[in-house]
């Protein structure tokens, strides 16, 4: 008789509080969902981030000339901080929904306050230190050594804040993984 019972209960979705019995538990399912939209949204992220820092970067300025690969370089970080942005939103959305869907325990808070670190730091190297090397930039060749000096200095923070993004982003996938579901 008692493995019939586990066969039936095997069977039948589980209830979860509030609701009735036999209705699916929309909340274990979404979930599941919400966490891996975070991870699925930073995976991206960071995938974009190493495509363009390793492979198109670099290919651009071997095979085009300096100033040619800074014109190509520079067209392309307003869309890859964009992309930065929309991808962080969508992590953002997936960290709260699942703490919301779960209720906040443990873990919950680190995988939030990375998205959120990556978030702002991303916000920030394309509201405030990109335009300000854009236009170090475009001073060119007829630059002062103090504005070639403040390009470089520009060009080491963006450095800094992307790597940054990317080891905030590798910490919350290792999070995602040894966390409990």
């Amino acid at each position: 008789m008692r493995a019939a019972e586990l066969a039936n209960e095997a069977e039948a979705p589980s209830s979860a509080a509030g609701e009735a019995p036999g209705e699916f538990p929309l909340d274990a399912w979404a979930r599941g969902d919400m966490r891996s939209l975070a991870s699925v949204a930073v995976s991206l992220w960071l995938g974009a981030m190493a495509f363009f820092a390793f492979v198109v970067a670099p290919a651009a300025f071997a095979t085009l000339e300096r100033e040619a690969a800074g014109r190509l370089v520079a067209a392309i970080f307003a869309r890859y901080y964009l992309a930065g942005i929309v991808l962080g939103f969508l992590a953002l959305a997936g960290c709260v929904g699942s703490g919301m869907l779960r209720g906040w325990r443990g873990l919950d808070w680190l995988p939030l306050a990375l998205v959120v670190l990556m978030l702002a730091l991303t916000l920030y190297a394309w509201a405030v230190v990109l335009p300000a090397a854009h236009a170090a930039r475009e001073a060119g060749a007829g630059a002062t050594p103090a504005e070639a000096g403040r390009f470089a200095r520009l060009h080491r923070l963006s450095g800094v804040l992307n790597g940054t993004v990317m080891i905030a982003g590798v910490a919350l996938l290792v999070v995602e993984v040894i966390r409990k579901p």
